[in-house]
């Protein structure tokens, strides 16, 4: 049985929607599943779920899960050991997504029970790093989004787990640089739903020039600053499309830019596919990730890629799906930039690769390549 111990809410998006699909996908030929959540605000997933609720209610998502998240979470990690206990004689697998306390690791551990830990970012020493280089750049000592307590934390936590998910090549290689052992690295990847981007709609009429679009929270993290210079800098005809929530920080920095006609701006949009289908290239310079699933589904779509070495996850290839630049400074992003009116026929060979290739990582092929890494590590449930 793969016990999967979520340390966020169960929702139909984000790291816990990457869950699902990936654990659908793992279910079957040895191997069964079942969630323990603090709250499950999605309800049909088909997995059997276990709640951090009272007795066996589930928690009404619209609660402030702010205010009950921890209380909750420690409550699904007693229900998880509980159940262990209760089924002593199974053979158990435990699978952490998420923040997990320090003592239900420890405790997994002294039952001996094999622990497989998802790493769905870079080790958060090396991620903190990156960041707060970044961030000093435009005067911020430090960015909030890690802190020394929480890096401190995951280094007395990954020793404890018996084997680690590494989605692409840079969280492995960000683990190695904390000194975890390459034989506890399982190297995976995430993949996409090809149900979520069926259709031919496009949501912008075309220009003249090249369209180019980034998707993912518009920031510092992710490369945005760069990108936003990059295109400053590259003069060119055509179009910047960006879609994702923007970090104050760089419509501070930016504003200029991001006021220009050639410049769109969607906060939100509940139809990505559309937006993938009315542009050229997708560009994705960013700084730290795990393995970024809009760079599967803007290959699913048909785009050649244009992406740093983090966004690139294990599905890019320099000068096979697209060009991969190994570089934070602007003034290369903009070089590559405006050779893009001229590469007409390189973009259609980039395109088609990408678009083949994304094939091989669709869930149900991502999950059950995972099932069998398991099952080749662990043995049968």
């Amino acid at each position: 049985m793969l016990n999967v111990l979520l340390g966020l809410m169960l929702s139909p998006r984000g790291p816990s929607y990457t869950m699902v699909r990936l654990v659908q996908g793992m279910i079957g030929d040895g191997l069964d599943a079942r969630v323990f959540a603090p709250v499950d605000a999605w309800r049909d997933t088909g997995i059997a779920t276990v709640t951090g609720g009272i007795g066996s209610a589930r928690i009404d998502p619209r609660l402030p899960y702010r205010l009950f998240g921890q209380l909750l979470a420690r409550r699904s990690e007693k229900r998880l050991l509980e159940a262990l206990e209760r089924e002593g004689g199974r053979r158990d697998i435990v699978f952490t997504w998420g923040e997990v306390s320090l003592d239900v690791s420890r405790a997994l551990q002294a039952r001996g029970i094999p622990v497989v830990r998802e790493k769905y970012n870079c080790a958060k020493r090396v991620a903190k790093d990156i960041l707060d280089g970044a961030y000093a750049r435009f005067g911020v000592a430090r960015n909030r989004a890690i802190s020394e307590e929480m890096v401190d934390k995951e280094n007395a936590e990954l020793p404890l787990a018996d084997a680690i998910f590494c989605p692409s090549p840079k969280v492995a290689e960000s683990l190695l640089a904390i000194g975890i052992a390459p034989e506890r690295l399982i190297e995976t990847s995430y993949g996409w739903e090809p149900a979520r981007f069926a259709g031919t709609d496009k949501a912008l009429a075309p220009v003249a020039g090249p369209t180019l679009i980034f998707v993912g929270s518009v920031c510092i993290r992710k490369g945005a600053h760069i990108l936003l210079e990059a295109w400053r800098r590259a003069n060119i005809k055509g179009r910047l499309v960006l879609a994702g929530e923007m970090e104050p920080l760089i419509e501070r920095h930016f504003g200029d830019v991001l006021a220009r006609d050639d410049v769109l701006h969607f906060p939100y949009t509940d139809n990505v596919g559309a937006l993938y289908r009315s542009v050229d290239w997708f560009i994705f310079p960013t700084l730290e990730e795990g393995s970024p699933l809009v760079t599967y589904e803007a290959a699913a779509c048909g785009l050649p890629l244009l992406v740093s070495p983090m966004g690139a996850g294990p599905l890019a290839r320099d000068g096979i799906e697209g060009v991969i630049l190994d570089s934070d400074d602007p003034q290369r992003w903009a070089e590559l930039i405006a050779t893009l009116p001229d590469r007409g026929r390189e973009r259609a060979e980039f395109a088609q690769a990408a678009q083949t290739r994304s094939l091989e990582f669709t869930y149900d092929k991502v999950g059950a390549r995972r099932r069998a890494q398991l099952l080749e590590r662990f043995g049968s449930a």
